[in-house]
C-alpha cells in the first residue's frame, strides 16, 4: 500500500490529539490508533500489509505508557512537513518514533517499544 499511514500509541493530551489528527486528515494520512490488546499484532497486520495474519495470541497485560508512533509510507516531504508540524504549532514531540522498515513490519508493538526506548536511552546517555 503506497498510502501514507501511522500509528499512535499513548495520547492522551486531547487537544494534541485533535491537532493531530485535523493534520493527518488534510494530509490525507490514514490514522490508527493502537489499544494495549493489539500491542502483540505484527505491525505488518496492523498497517493491513498483506500476507500478515491476526496473531492467536492474547495480550495478557504487556503494556507501556509513553507515546509512540509508526509512520509508513510517508515520503521524505510528507516526513518533513509533519514533524514541522509539531514545531510551528508548538506541539510537544513523540520521543517514540519510527519508519515502518521490512524488517520491522515482523515486530510486534511491545518489541519496537523495547528496541526505540534502548535506542533512546543509548542517545540521551551522551
Amino acid at each position: 500500500m503506497s498510502e501514507a499511514q501511522i500509528l499512535l500509541y499513548n495520547f492522551k493530551d486531547e487537544n494534541r490529539l485533535r491537532q493531530i489528527r485535523r493534520y493527518l486528515n488534510r494530509q490525507k494520512i490514514s490514522l490508527r490508533m493502537v489499544q494495549p490488546s493489539e500491542y502483540l499484532e505484527s505491525l505488518g497486520f496492523l498497517f493491513e500489509i498483506p500476507g500478515f495474519a491476526k496473531n492467536s495470541v492474547f495480550n495478557l497485560g504487556q503494556n507501556f505508557q509513553e507515546e509512540m508512533m509508526v509512520l509508513n509510507g510517508f515520503s521524505s516531504q510528507q516526513l518533513d512537513e509533519f514533524l514541522a508540524f509539531f514545531k510551528e504549532n508548538s506541539l510537544p514531540p513523540v520521543a517514540l518514533k519510527a519508519v515502518l522498515t521490512p524488517v520491522t513490519m515482523h515486530w510486534d508493538s511491545m518489541k519496537l517499544h523495547e528496541e526505540l526506548m534502548r535506542e533512546h536511552a543509548a542517545t540521551h546517555a551522551r
